[in-house]
């Protein structure tokens, strides 16, 4: 959040040089970890979390082996790295675990949970790869930083995409039009995200705007469900009870990485395990499950309900 509003000084940007010590050796995974005041200041993101940061490697492979020491982006690494491998798996094996559970299942309704599966997977990597490779140099961190971001949005694109898709299971002019909606939505975020024009405070406000106009545009198909099938329908039939409990875990994990909480109550104390972003990722991951079980709840009542025909 803080790369879309730009206000936090020490994010790095693409534009900014390396710092003078850059052609120093790749320091050793067995170094000694580091204190926030010994950062260079385009690593220092929050002053609340005071030990355990990595030195600046400049190898890759020494910051990938870093992912097996303890440190304070241990937790933050593979509370996505696991859940990722997950839906990886799954993205390949649902054209065979789907027909297990529905034989009627089409070839459609294979793909779009594949492809649910792989912007789930897309996402959760790219956040794993930041968080492991953000120690490397300061133009690596911002690339993979852009490049968590558009995981976001991919993630965010394959939730609306999933959930319209059983939702106007049968409505093929609304299912594509909310199609249309939601992919433009998508791009547009990603050229703000990579496009150096839309950088710095004076875009801030079009690039909350944007994010913001992006996620509320998911209200318009649960209103227009609401008035084609009905609430009772809509409650039964779409997921939207699993929607609205996945949207209200964003916002409250949206709310503890803002805040800073727990470790702004106790600076210091949570730089290992249990910061706010640690926190954040796993209610990410929650959230996650959610859609799925969600998706699949519509899915079921559809199947076993068909409104365009018998299975």
């Amino acid at each position: 959040m803080d790369f879309i509003t730009a206000e936090k000084g020490a994010q790095p940007t693409l534009s900014e040089t390396e710092p003078p010590h850059h052609h120093l050796p790749p320091t050793s995974t067995s170094s000694p970890l580091l204190t926030y005041d010994q950062l260079p200041s385009w690593h220092q993101d929050s002053p609340l979390i005071h030990t355990s940061y990595r030195p600046i490697s400049y190898s890759i492979p020494l910051s990938l082996r870093s992912c097996f020491h303890l440190h304070n982006e241990t937790l933050s690494i593979h509370t996505h790295s696991l859940p990722f491998l997950l839906c990886l798996f799954f993205t390949a094996f649902i054209f065979y675990l789907l027909p297990k559970h529905y034989p009627s299942a089409s070839r459609a309704d294979k793909a779009v949970f594949s492809l649910w599966f792989a912007l789930s997977a897309t996402c959760l990597g790219l956040s794993a790869g930041y968080h492991t490779l953000m120690n490397h140099s300061q133009r690596v961190a911002s690339v993979w930083l852009r490049l968590d971001f558009v995981g976001i949005v991919l993630m965010i694109l394959g939730d609306f995409a999933s959930g319209i898709y059983v939702a106007f299971y049968c409505e093929g002019r609304e299912r594509w039009g909310y199609w249309g909606m939601i992919l433009a939505l998508a791009l547009l975020c990603v050229v703000v995200l990579l496009h150096p024009k839309f950088q710095g405070p004076r875009w801030r406000i079009f690039r909350v705007g944007l994010f913001v106009g992006t996620a509320c545009s998911g209200f318009a198909p649960i209103v227009n469900a609401i008035v084609i099938f009905g609430w009772r329908e809509v409650v039964r039939g779409t997921g939207m009870p699993w929607y609205l409990g996945e949207g209200g875990l964003l916002v409250v994990a949206a709310t503890v990485y803002a805040m800073r909480i727990p470790e702004r109550w106790r600076p210091g104390k949570y730089d290992l395990v249990g910061h706010s972003h640690q926190i954040f990722h796993v209610l990410v991951v929650v959230a996650t499950g959610m859609h799925l079980v969600g998706l699949l709840t519509a899915y079921d009542y559809e199947y076993h309900h068909p409104r365009c025909g018998s299975r």
